[in-house]
């Protein structure tokens, strides 16, 4: 282990499974209103891809506790990525005293021995502190992802539901991954099929683009805890798929839409209005408060499609980099 100068009262050591439910407290501090779980946690650990390059460094108390997190990974979801992302977290309590300037110093320079001379990493628009903290460490803004809520207690899907019918006597039918997989020992694998040809259409910062991959699809969708089959929804025509919206299900009562992607031919016809619309019913009927949705500004259909449902516009999500 290694003592942080910044302070007399903590050091650096590597991160461990066992630190799990320490790093979930501090983050749910950080983040009280998209909170984790240590459920959810374990999982991305047991699914994390292997041989993908990470280093991650916990700020440790003389009483063991965690004061605060760092990590430098490959961005493995992204295609052909010339960047490394950069993710610090400091217990509300123990901010301010250096603790994450020394955690970015031990896991930064974890890029440049990789190949890598750029840092990417993001903030919410609304934490003053975080966008100070980015900014003195030399990160400068590229971009914004916004995120949008919805009350889905008081949603009325009514004035939708003419356009629903229409887009129903076309052809198209909403099921769910439960109810597919009862009819289609396939049905994992052609959703993926949908995704893979929608989700590299979608826009993030800094151009970033999407890498589909199964077994990361299957992580973070499939197999995730917060994600039930029920909470996935698909449109078919004629038998075949050819659209989806999924839900990150929160402990706190929030339902966030992980994906929306319809394919290229079937755009325009009401799809993804049918099967968003389907999940905030399904919201509704579980009793969850709100849903929420995060989007970049370079991607203006679904923009338009939140603002026609009610969504209200909440801070977004800053993306930050920095050259080496």
């Amino acid at each position: 282990m290694e003592t942080i100068r910044a302070t007399a009262v903590c050091r650096l050591r590597d991160y461990t499974n066992d630190d799990i439910p320490a790093l979930v407290a501090i983050l749910n501090q950080i983040y009280a209103d998209e909170p984790t779980t240590v459920e959810q946690e374990q999982h991305w650990e047991r699914t994390y891809p292997a041989g993908n390059p990470r280093l991650r460094r916990v700020a440790e108390m003389e009483d063991g506790r965690m004061a605060g997190y760092g990590s430098c990974m490959r961005p493995f979801w992204t295609a052909r990525p010339d960047f490394y992302n950069v993710f610090v977290a400091v217990d509300p309590a123990w901010q301010r005293r250096g603790i994450g300037q020394a955690l970015l110093a031990a896991v930064a320079p974890f890029a440049e021995e990789n190949g890598f001379t750029k840092l990417r990493t993001s903030c919410k628009e609304d934490s003053a502190g975080t966008v100070r903290f980015l900014e003195r460490a030399g990160f400068a803004q590229i971009g914004i992802r916004f995120e949008q809520a919805l009350d889905v207690q008081r949603f009325d899907e009514t004035p939708f539901l003419d356009a629903v019918e229409r887009t129903k006597a076309a052809g198209y039918e909403v099921v769910t991954l439960a109810q597919a997989r009862q009819e289609d020992p396939e049905a994992d694998r052609h959703l993926y099929e949908v995704f893979a040809a929608t989700i590299v259409d979608v826009p993030f910062p800094g151009d970033e683009r999407a890498e589909p991959n199964y077994d990361n699809f299957r992580a973070g969708t499939l197999d995730a805890p917060n994600t039930p089959a029920e909470g996935v929804f698909i449109a078919r025509r004629e038998g075949r798929m050819v659209a989806l919206t999924t839900l990150e299900l929160l402990p706190n009562g929030i339902g966030i839409t992980g994906t929306t992607g319809v394919l290229a031919a079937q755009r325009g016809r009401g799809v993804a209005a049918m099967i968003k619309l389907a999940s905030l019913r399904y919201l509704k009927e579980q009793g969850y408060r709100a849903a929420r949705t995060h989007n970049d500004t370079a991607n203006p259909p679904i923009l338009a499609l939140n603002e026609k449902l009610g969504y209200r516009r909440l801070p977004g999500w800053l993306a930050w980099e920095k050259r080496l």
